[in-house]
């Protein structure tokens, strides 16, 4: 085969066939891409399902914690409660009034 010239004229036909090629290889990458977008993000939704169930679940379980810690403290607290304190002070000023 005779090698082209580079200087030589470039026809309508020869113009036609480089822009459909181009576009052909433009649409074989984007379809590819397009592929490979809607597997990475099939996979991204699973993923942030998965790290959505397991937040919801360390909720429950701080929950439940949280409540364990709230019952310790009510347990082990030397502080009494607002109504044994109102009925300490009525004892207390009625055989100690201030004034």
């Amino acid at each position: 085969m005779a090698k082209a010239d580079p200087n030589d004229p470039v026809n309508r036909g020869m113009l036609d066939e480089a822009v459909d090629t181009l576009l052909e290889g433009m649409d074989n990458l984007y379809e590819r891409f397009k592929g490979e977008m809607n597997s990475l993000r099939s996979e991204m939704n699973t993923r942030f399902d998965n790290v959505e169930y397991r937040l919801s679940n360390v909720e429950v379980e701080l929950s439940h914690v949280k409540d364990e810690v709230n019952g310790l403290k009510a347990d082990l607290s030397t502080t009494p409660s607002r109504k044994d304190f109102e009925e300490l002070k009525a004892r207390v000023d009625k055989h100690h009034p201030l004034s």
